[in-house]
């Protein structure tokens, strides 16, 4: 009884798993012809992530080309190799490749990937993931629970850490107060000792970032670049230190007033971090001594003459770079009041004060994103929002780099009202609707992402229709008034 249950179960998968397939073929990515694989050559070793497939190879590769689009992986396929190479957002390179296997009954095909560049243990993740997609196992809901459930633990082990930070910094001020001593401007201090110098800790860190991003060494830079991602990241390092580092990377500086760090362990104005950002994000490239004139004069060409090794690794820089400004609006959009409240009396919120003026009554937040805004059009002499959007624009190539543009523009629609009505003008609709097609094809982030920048661009619509509407209705008043008088 059981065996029959289990033959039975086992035709209704493997059913299921071909209609699938059937579905799939309409709208895959990678189109193998059934008849025109290649034999494996003599002498030549399998790598061992490999497995043979009873199936068709035309319905494996719709099947992986899926498996693909759900686990947001760019991949590149030639059809009549019956290759594919991959890259995933973590910068891994996984080459696949369908070979024909012999066999008397039915046709066998080999799945066999490769590990190119990047982590073993990320590589091996994702392998596994297209190996059962390539037998028809994978499942895109028990995918996408297994992501949320590793986002919420990360999520719960920070919310742990951030709890237990403030219970320190709860007792150590308890016991501060307890004590009797005439030094009470040390008082943050010695909370900080306390705690074992966190935020002493998080500055150096900062420090050591910047001094390895003007580092003349390729690994040097990066490790300075993926450094940053950590600090930015909250989930990672905790809101406090994402804090600092956020506004060390959006306004150049932590202020120089505030009071809970010691003096020694501030960073200097020229700490450079920002232009660093700002320099990659805008232009693709990175230098000890970044001329923005220059770089604008010549059109931001500097990265496209660059050699082929070079090119490869400021393209690695500038993805690093945008997931580092992506981390920053994020915690800018959602802590933007605490922000602003680390320090005063610097140059920053001399241009938080300016665009407060002209940001058209938005709140705290919407304050800094029009300051950091601003102050990027000056370093830089060119507009962040027009950036992002070509980098947007540019999804069918370089679908990662359009993921995290889309994060930023996200972050800057949703605090500043003024960002969305100037995208607005920049004819952002139109490219994000652009982007959104192809991320239905090949990328579930960012058809997310894109979505969500849709919903915001939108809402910007309704506020300019009730904002015409309520002239309108003013200027129909007006007119009564001015005709009554004439009466």
């Amino acid at each position: 009884m059981s065996s029959s249950s289990s033959t039975t179960t086992r035709a209704t998968i493997l059913s299921n798993n071909r209609q699938n397939s059937a579905r799939l073929a309409a709208v895959s990515n990678w189109l193998v012809n059934d008849t025109a694989l290649r034999d494996v050559p003599n002498f030549y070793p399998l790598d061992n992530s490999s497995k043979y497939v009873n199936d068709r190879p035309s319905e494996i590769a719709n099947r992986i080309s899926d498996c693909c689009r759900v686990m947001s992986v760019q991949a590149t396929y030639d059809n009549d190799l019956a290759t594919a190479n991959l890259i995933t957002s973590e910068h891994v390179e996984i080459h696949i490749t369908l070979w024909k296997a012999t066999s008397d009954n039915s046709p066998m095909t080999i799945v066999e990937a490769q590990r190119r560049k990047g982590d073993a243990v990320l590589y091996h993740k994702y392998s596994q993931n297209i190996l059962s997609a390539a037998i028809g196992s994978f499942s895109y809901e028990d995918f996408m629970q297994s992501s949320r459930d590793e986002e919420s633990k990360v999520a719960r082990q920070s919310s742990i850490i951030q709890e237990i930070k403030n219970e320190k910094k709860q007792r150590a001020e308890e016991a501060l107060k307890s004590i009797d001593d005439q030094n009470n401007s040390n008082h943050n201090v010695n909370v900080n000792s306390f705690l074992g110098g966190d935020g002493d800790d998080s500055l150096v860190a900062l420090e050591i970032a910047a001094s390895l991003l003007k580092k003349d060494r390729m690994d040097a830079r990066q490790l300075g670049m993926e450094t940053l991602c950590l600090l930015t990241d909250p989930s990672k390092t905790g809101i406090e230190t994402a804090l600092l580092a956020s506004k060390v990377v959006l306004f150049g500086s932590i202020d120089a007033g505030t009071e809970s760090l010691e003096d020694e362990y501030m960073p200097a104005e020229d700490l450079g971090v920002r232009e660093a950002i700002l320099s990659l994000v805008q232009f693709g490239k990175l230098g000890e001594y970044i001329d923005f004139e220059e770089e604008e004069e010549n059109g931001g060409s500097g990265a496209a003459n660059a050699h082929e090794e070079e090119k490869e690794f400021n393209a690695l820089l500038h993805n690093l770079a945008l997931a580092v400004l992506a981390n920053a609006l994020d915690v800018l959009e959602r802590h933007g009041e605490e922000m602003a409240g680390i320090g005063s009396n610097t140059a920053s919120n001399v241009a938080v004060a300016a665009a407060a003026a002209q940001n058209d009554g938005e709140p705290g937040t919407g304050t800094n994103a029009n300051a950091f805004l601003e102050e990027t059009k000056e370093i830089s002499k060119r507009e962040l929002l027009s950036t992002l959007l070509n980098v947007l624009g540019e999804a069918e190539t370089k679908p990662h780099d359009a993921c995290l543009s889309a994060q930023c523009l996200r972050s800057l629609f949703q605090a500043s009202r003024k960002a969305k009505r100037k995208a607005r003008d920049l004819n952002a609709k139109q490219i994000v609707n652009t982007a959104l097609d192809v991320a239905r094809r090949t990328h579930v982030k960012l058809e997310t992402e894109t979505k969500n920048i849709m919903k915001e661009l939108e809402r910007t619509d309704d506020l300019d229709e009730n904002t015409t509407t309520e002239n309108n209705g003013e200027e129909e008043s007006q007119e009564e008034e001015d005709s009554e008088h004439e009466e």
